[in-house]
């Protein structure tokens, strides 16, 4: 059996006991390593990365369109959904991204338009699982994404797809994210292939 840790920051004491602990009711004697990632996130998730994709503010929405969350998806999340399209727009302009946990360590994706209300879940993006490794003392959020800018920057496996585990870069375009860049974990962190992630 193999045991993962999701961490995108040093481990504390107290996820190390849990691990510890969960070792232990699995009848393993040792916990799995936690790759250590030593990539330029810093550069990688730049104003510089997101400037090169930005997009012209409108003035501030003094009153977004309620989301409309009357059937699918959107109703399912309605709370969350409306919840999260009251702070306003946080995205490309006038969208607001909307983060829905949906298990541990991953995230759903809704989008939601402050201008016409209406709610995306982008398909190629439903959702992320946080890329389970060690950063040291840099903190790496899964979702990063700026409101003067397009970009959508993902640190994790999109749709919890492992061998999409790394960092992908997509642009909102016509109410669709297009993946433009990505780069394998194991890449990004100068580790092997064979590294489980």
């Amino acid at each position: 059996m193999t045991i993962k840790i999701v961490r995108l920051c040093p481990p504390s004491p107290l996820s190390l006991a849990f691990a510890a602990a969960v070792a232990l009711v699995a009848g393993t004697t040792s916990q799995a390593a936690i790759p250590v990632c030593l990539a330029p996130f810093a550069k990688l998730l730049s104003v510089d990365v997101f400037h090169d994709h930005a997009v012209h503010l409108t003035r501030k929405i003094t009153s977004p369109a309620p989301p409309n969350v009357k059937a699918g998806r959107a109703h399912l999340y309605r709370t969350v959904i409306k919840e999260e399209a009251k702070l306003g727009p946080n995205f490309a302009d006038h969208y607001t991204i909307i983060r829905i946990g949906c298990g541990a360590a991953t995230t759903c994706l809704a989008i939601a338009d402050v201008k016409s209300g209406n709610v995306y879940f982008p398909p190629d993006l439903n959702s992320v699982e946080a890329l389970l490794v060690d950063t040291g003392k840099i903190n790496v959020d899964t979702l990063n994404y700026r409101r003067e800018s397009r970009l959508l920057v993902v640190v994790g496996s999109p749709n919890e797809k492992i061998d999409r585990a790394g960092i992908s870069y997509y642009t909102w375009q016509s109410e669709k994210l297009k993946l433009i860049r990505f780069i394998p974990a194991a890449t990004l962190c100068g580790l092997p292939v064979s590294t489980q992630f």
